[in-house]
């Protein structure tokens, strides 16, 4: 399917009591276009067991549009512009296989990622335990490196909160991570759960520059005989 080239800036601002126009978005862009400054990068991994919409979230996302019928995914990258508060950055959204045979490039794509959407369907409660497993498998480190926002697809399919719902509920309270709903079909929740784990990426990368900012200084705070300088 030939997926439709996206032209506009799209605004990901989580401020929902001021929500800017699209030529205050414009005007933000350009201004940090004009500066000269390299855009950042946020690298997001989309998680998750076959079937559950990770390639239809993706393309909502990034195209606007939604792909009823697609092959399964192997790998795929999407890119797109995006304008967040004074500024903006590229959003690269690496899409995995949730094919088990598979975990050696899904392994590849979270060893490159910033964050990660992990993604099961609220119609089908056991995509959420292959999630779990599928996050169990991680390296520790991975597991602390990487942001990660739980996200229930397809709740245009669900009309009450079940099993799924609640599960999921609770797990994202145990991992302390936050919990969106979708519908790639609708756009509900799309750019919300997009939005909350670019904000939890610079949340993390904000941390590791203030934690190596203190360890420089109290590097510099000791001389070279060791005792403490003033």
């Amino acid at each position: 399917m030939a997926l439709p080239t996206m032209s506009s800036i799209l605004d990901l601002s989580l401020n929902t009591q001021s929500t800017r126009s699209p030529e205050e978005s414009h005007e933000a862009w350009e201004q940090c276009k004009d500066a000269g400054r390299k855009l950042p990068e946020n690298k997001v991994v989309v998680l998750g067991a076959s079937g559950v919409g990770k390639s239809a979230l993706t393309i909502q996302m990034t195209h606007h549009c939604f792909v009823k019928e697609h092959d399964p995914t192997v790998q795929d990258s999407y890119w797109k512009e995006v304008a967040l508060d004074n500024g903006g950055y590229i959003l690269n959204v690496l899409d995995t296989a949730g094919q088990d045979i598979l975990r050696a490039l899904r392994d590849q794509c979270l060893a490159a990622g910033d964050g990660v959407l992990g993604v099961f369907a609220l119609d089908d409660p056991s995509s959420l335990d292959q999630l779990q497993q599928m996050w169990s498998s991680c390296s520790q480190h991975q597991k602390q490196r990487l942001p990660l926002v739980l996200v229930g697809n397809k709740c245009d399919l669900v009309t009450t909160s079940g099993d799924a719902d609640t599960a999921a509920a609770i797990l994202a309270h145990k991992w302390g991570v936050p919990f969106v709903k979708t519908s790639a079909k609708t756009r509900q929740g799309v750019e919300e759960a997009f939005a909350l784990i670019v904000h939890e990426i610079q949340r993390a990368q904000e941390a590791v520059t203030e934690t190596s900012r203190n360890k420089t200084h109290q590097h510099k705070a000791v001389c070279s005989c060791g005792c403490s300088v003033a």
